[in-house]
């Protein structure tokens, strides 16, 4: 289970609110406010990066003024208490009840340190109408900060890739739990499905969530209990996929099992998908473009894949980058396969964790895939998922 050791240490939290309150002051701004989508809808990940926690079901703000403790806005008394545990001797938290009253506590606590402006803000597209607008009114002088907080989030350290670390090894636990599962007489896909996300969260994660899908010629995935269909076939395979979180950090892990002998043909698939992996690892060496990596494993996928990306019956992104966001922001633009090409895009750099899943549609096989957690060290990289490589053979 988690434990305080676990977690990211105050002094490199207060490290961060150091760098944050720099880029603050290099924009001229008095304070910076920052607004945080729960962890659940894929948000969050800022105002964790800086304190530590951000709640899973409700928003939450923070704001940094350049001198003084930080103050979050917690929706109701919970989840207020767990951030007043975390943030002891960082900053402190105060509770807010609805929209209105956020937007007022915001304001009030805004102008104590920050007078009437200019504030940076980050995510201000993402608040609410009610926030949005009490903002724009009391601050009519804001400049946005994103784009410079997200690429703070690229110098990465070892006290993360421990956590992530942590999180490939429950995802690994949870892979296991499904074979297990679907290897039993008379289990169903739900069993899989609710046996997997049990065993994840048993283990200290924080969200701990598996798609699968159950069928000899998969075309597509499901996330919901609703969708599984009733029983597995005597000639189903299953393929499925992780996405975990621990201490905000987060793992995927992506695996292909089959009961009996495999056919050919999805061996060859196996062989293809891991060597697309392997290619593309070799594109993480530290100061090249990271742009690279998509690009060489796009190449990969078109010249396995029958279908155009654009004509493929089910195919999603190949890879992204992985931190207290599932996808990275100051990366997303330079793996996303359809990148603007005159934008040059971040380097890589040392700890890095990048997720490698190569995707398709075959014919004869339908829906294929195969995902693993790269992490870049000082001359290149590795592989770092907890799971061994390859097909499952039940």
């Amino acid at each position: 289970m988690t434990s305080p050791d676990d977690r990211i240490s105050p002094d490199r939290l207060l490290e961060r609110i150091s760098a944050a309150r720099a880029l603050v002051a290099a924009a001229g701004a008095s304070a910076l406010v920052l607004h945080g989508r729960p962890a659940s809808m894929g948000g969050g990940g800022v105002v964790r990066h800086l304190v530590g926690w951000s709640p899973g079901d409700s928003a939450c703000a923070l704001i940094l003024p350049a001198a003084g403790e930080p103050l979050v806005l917690s929706r109701g008394p919970n989840t207020t208490r767990v951030f007043g545990t975390r943030l002891a001797g960082i900053g402190r938290a105060v509770a807010y009840r609805d929209s209105a009253d956020l937007a007022r506590k915001l304001v009030e606590a805004l102008a104590a340190v920050a007078g009437r402006g200019p504030v940076a803000t980050c995510a201000e597209g993402e608040m609410g109408a009610t926030v949005a607008t009490a903002l724009a009114a009391a601050f009519p002088r804001r400049i946005p900060l994103d784009g410079p907080l997200h690429d703070m989030r690229l110098v990465r350290h070892a006290d993360e890739v421990a956590l992530h670390r942590r999180a490939a090894a429950i995802s690994a636990a949870m892979i296991d739990a499904a074979v297990e599962a679907f290897s039993r007489p008379g289990a169903t896909p739900t069993d899989i499905m609710v046996e997997a996300e049990c065993r994840g969260r048993r283990m200290g994660a924080d969200h701990a969530r598996l798609w699968i899908a159950v069928d000899e010629r998969p075309a597509t995935t499901y996330f919901e209990l609703c969708e599984l269909k009733d029983a597995i076939g005597p000639r189903d395979r299953l393929q499925l996929g992780t996405t975990v979180q621990y201490e905000g950090h987060f793992a995927q892990c992506l695996r292909t099992a089959v009961r009996g002998e495999p056919s050919a043909d999805l061996l060859d698939c196996t062989r293809r998908l891991m060597e697309m992996q392997d290619e593309a690892l070799s594109t993480l060496v530290p100061g090249a473009p990271l742009s690279r990596l998509v690009d060489v494993l796009e190449a990969g996928i078109d010249a396995a894949c029958p279908y155009t990306r654009a004509s493929d019956p089910f195919r999603f992104q190949s890879c992204h980058a992985l931190g207290v966001d599932y996808v990275e922001p100051a990366c997303a633009a330079a793996l996303d396969p359809a990148r603007d090409r005159s934008v040059a895009g971040p380097l890589v750099a040392e700890n890095m964790v990048i997720e490698i899943h190569p995707n398709f549609t075959l014919p004869s096989l339908g829906h294929v895939c195969i995902g693993d957690m790269a992490l870049v060290t000082a001359d290149g990289a590795e592989w770092i998922s907890a799971h061994p490589r390859g097909l499952i053979r039940v």
